[in-house]
């Protein structure tokens, strides 16, 4: 067994992490020296590794979200990075700002360590998904692309989830080798508004 045991967090839980995320970002724009949460505050499952995204949205608009899939430190530990990384250093977006609070929602995303899908054909994975609406990274030779479970809301139809994340890995939508690798995941996650 692996270091991480994936389990439930139950909803106090998760509102301990959405707290912490909003204390990430909160520091940011206060005179105080930010610090890391204290670690004797959180019971047993929110100190165990834990793999993390945080996504954040200004007025209905992605904002910033990054994370990982790799659990390598303590859950508490990881949201509050992975808040103030997706605040401030998502490349794809200018650094949030103070002015942008008052429409922000957080949304902190607990992953399942991916396992392996093992499917010979993008139709078998297709078919896969019809019945099994979970994350998705795709690999094939140094590249790589991940959808959160959340991405179906957006994307509900199997070959357009599948199509725009191979865009999103760098291939055209027709792109299928015999050595791409699917890994899929769940998660369990909570949203909520910034506050002050």
């Amino acid at each position: 067994m692996s270091v991480t045991s994936y389990q439930t967090l139950n909803k106090g839980e998760l509102t301990q992490l959405l707290d912490v995320a909003r204390d990430a970002i909160r520091s940011h724009f206060s005179d105080r020296v930010p610090q890391p949460p204290r670690l004797d505050l959180y019971g047993k499952k929110l100190l165990r590794p834990g793999a993390c995204f945080v996504t954040l949205k200004v007025a209905g608009e992605l904002q910033g979200c990054l994370g990982t899939t790799v659990a390598h430190s303590p859950l508490v530990l990881d949201v509050h990075n992975k808040a103030r990384s997706s605040a401030y250093q998502d490349r794809r977006f200018m650094p949030l700002t103070e002015e942008q609070l008052d429409t922000l929602t957080i949304e902190i995303s607990v992953l399942s360590p991916p396992a392996p899908l093992a499917v010979s054909s993008e139709q078998e994975l297709l078919d896969y998904l019809q019945k099994n609406k979970v994350g998705v990274i795709l690999s094939d030779n140094h590249h790589e692309a991940l959808f959160l479970p959340q991405v179906w809301q957006q994307l509900p139809k199997p070959m357009e989830f599948i199509r725009h994340l191979k865009a999103k890995a760098g291939w055209n939508s027709t792109y299928w080798s015999p050595t791409l690798t699917v890994q899929t995941f769940t998660v369990n996650s909570i949203s909520g508004k910034y506050e002050y």
